[in-house]
């Protein structure tokens, strides 16, 4: 099952560290085999924490995210892959960004054989990042066809450097937003989010930017079923 979580800025600030302790343990509540973080720390270089067990294990590493501009989290319902061998959980990498997902590729092997990637774990979730590594174009029309590619519904959250932006793509998995005084929280679930949550739009990919004080929308929001060629 799985559930996400993320935070992007508006105004430099970071995230309320008490309000990410709650997305995270409202989240938990999809999977509790592993917990997982990005972040992109003062410097504007991306890091990462995940570790087997339940997130309520790890809510002092989400301290690391009190100056962050963007993070993602991820609590883990393990189908393909251990959580006991790290490198099954999320996030995985994606070309010079790293995401998290919720859901199950069913032809995730097919996948790998068709396009020969380079697999380093035997986590269905990994294909997708390997994917959106292999497209030119931007980000949301190469997670756009990524998601076309794979059967099943999913919800995905990523993060990229130099700017600072956030992916957000949802495809039949619950994901919602809510809006604080300083940016925009998502989550799987709407409890603990703020302001009057709301479902992200169904079959959709975006990417909000945070560069020079100001957050935008990088590219227009695209359908993920229109995005059905290699960019």
């Amino acid at each position: 099952m799985c559930g996400v979580f993320g935070f992007i800025t508006s105004d430099g600030h970071g995230p309320e560290i008490a309000r990410l302790r709650r997305l995270a343990l409202v989240t938990q509540s999809r999977g509790a085999h592993a917990f997982g973080l990005a972040w992109l720390d003062a410097d504007g270089e991306i890091q990462t924490f995940k570790q087997p067990g339940p997130a309520s294990r790890y809510l002092d590493e989400l301290n690391r995210c009190r100056d962050a501009v963007v993070m993602i989290g991820h609590c883990r319902y393990a189908t393909h892959g251990s959580p006991r061998d790290n490198r099954n959980n999320h996030p995985h990498v994606a070309g010079a960004g790293v995401i998290v997902h919720n859901g199950v590729i069913h032809n995730h092997q097919q996948l790998v054989q068709h396009y020969r990637l380079a697999q380093q774990s035997q986590c269905d979730s990994e294909v997708l990042g390997l994917l959106m590594a292999r497209g030119a174009g931007s980000i949301a029309r190469r997670s756009a066809w990524t998601a076309n590619q794979a059967r099943g519904d999913l919800a995905i959250l990523g993060i990229w450097r130099a700017p600072a932006r956030m992916l957000v793509a949802r495809r039949g998995k619950p994901l919602h937003i809510g809006r604080s005084r300083h940016g925009f929280y998502f989550a799987s679930l709407p409890d603990g989010l703020p302001g009057k949550a709301k479902p992200v739009a169904d079959n959709s990919t975006r990417v909000l930017a945070y560069d020079e004080g100001l957050l935008r929308l990088e590219d227009d929001t695209l359908r993920i079923a229109d995005a059905d060629t290699l960019p």
